[in-house]
């Protein structure tokens, strides 16, 4: 009798994936079905997960350090028996984190944090200062002990706001409330063009511009204007059509205002030819001066 088992594409009976190369991932995937950005994505959130992690022990290892530090102070310098004394870090280091939380929540609230990140401070502070004070008096203690101990503590709260102000960020990214990056420049380009560089890098904070070229789009059309602007009569040679583009430029693409522009040196178009030729012309997008128009410099002379 036939076998009438339903097989799965994969090849595997039932339709369990196999081990073979025509099985298929504990979520149904393939590795070869996966697009470029789900493998990128993978591997972010691999990369992610073991940054978090090494943070983690990392954090906990700090943590500890300062942890033991200030129960020696509770015991040696406050004279306290356990478990009193364990409400010294308690107290200071756990009370930090705590206060970390609320600074946290009052972010994602919109309320302000001012409150919390001082207490913060205050909190690290002594017990910073608990743990230098007790490795620098104890028997054997030396400077260096001191400062590690004093160290613990602030790098035990420094690493979990870090953590903190991640998830802040994150959560602020995705309503909208963080800005885009700014645009990024070469630093060829910073040393060969330093002020053009500097007015497209303001252009793009003030108009918080992410791509460099739109940046310098902006900067190459401003002067463009300001060159348009300085001439006092026509450049010598220049067409009627190249007469109009420029007039264009220096108006806004305004052909009324261009006509005006033309008259006051001492060229006069046709309104409808004017028009032709503002429909035919694209706006400018790049370079100082664009491929349709001739490079000109002040008084209508034309520049090398």
């Amino acid at each position: 009798m036939a076998n009438t088992t339903p097989v799965a594409p994969g090849g595997v009976e039932g339709g369990e994936a196999g081990n073979g190369s025509g099985g298929r991932w504990a979520f149904g995937r393939r590795r070869s079905d996966l697009t470029a950005e789900e493998r990128a994505e993978r591997q972010a959130k691999r990369i992610t997960i073991t940054g978090y992690v090494l943070l983690l022990v990392v954090v906990a290892i700090a943590a500890a350090m300062s942890w033991n530090g200030l129960v020696g102070f509770g015991t040696d310098v406050l004279h306290l028996k356990a478990p009193w004394a364990y409400g010294v870090p308690v107290s200071l280091d756990v009370a930090a984190m705590l206060c970390g939380f609320l600074a946290l929540r009052a972010v994602i609230a919109h309320d302000s944090a001012a409150g919390p990140r001082l207490l913060t401070f205050f909190l690290v502070t002594g017990s910073a200062g608990a743990n230098y004070y007790h490795a620098s008096t104890e028997p054997g203690g030396s400077t260096a002990a001191a400062l590690y101990f004093g160290a613990m503590s602030v790098l035990s709260w420094w690493l979990f706001d870090v953590v903190l102000r991640q998830i802040r960020r994150t959560m602020l990214r995705r309503i909208g409330a963080v800005e885009r990056p700014l645009a990024r420049f070469r630093v060829v380009r910073w040393l060969r063009y330093p002020r053009e560089t500097f007015a497209a890098w303001s252009e793009s904070v003030r108009y918080g511009i992410t791509r460099p070229e739109e940046a310098l789009d902006r900067v190459w059309q401003a002067q463009q204007v300001r060159e348009v602007e300085e001439l006092t009569g026509l450049p010598q040679g220049i067409t009627k059509a190249d007469a109009v583009r420029l007039a264009l430029a220096a108006t806004a693409g305004d052909v009324p205002a261009a006509l005006e522009w033309l008259k006051d040196r001492g060229m006069t178009v046709d309104r409808s030819y004017a028009y032709d030729i503002a429909k035919n012309t694209p706006k400018i997008k790049s370079g100082p001066v664009p491929a349709q128009l001739p490079a000109t410099g002040v008084n209508g002379s034309p520049t090398p």
